[in-house]
């Protein structure tokens, strides 16, 4: 069992700002997103679910973050420059055993 980590929203903003990144897209389980909106819908409130998913299991935190980039950029350094800012967020945040940090290059914008 998971839970849920209280730094996502944080996690959400820090990603938004790595160069590279021009979207960013709801990266927990489809069931999660779908449940969440569901009930955000039902009680008339803007989405409050974080995009970033995070989450302490028994080997570490797993992060999950599903970006779009622009064409002129390249998938691989766009990556790594968010995965790198994820961890060095982690080290700030204690250092936390971490298990995976993950980044899913979900669009990439063909046109300017």
């Amino acid at each position: 069992m998971s839970t849920v980590l209280p730094f996502t929203e944080q996690l959400d903003a820090l990603v938004r700002q790595v160069p590279g990144v021009e979207a960013l897209y709801p990266a927990g389980s489809i069931v999660a997103v779908v449940l969440t909106a569901t009930l955000d819908a039902a009680a008339h409130r803007a989405p409050a679910a974080p995009l970033v998913h995070s989450a302490q299991q028994a080997d570490g935190v797993r992060i999950t973050a599903k970006i779009g980039i622009g064409a002129a950029e390249s998938s691989a350094e766009v990556s790594g420059r968010v995965h790198d800012a994820i961890a060095e967020h982690l080290r700030q945040a204690g250092d936390p055993p971490v298990a995976q940090i993950t980044v899913i290059v979900a669009s990439v914008r063909l046109s300017a």
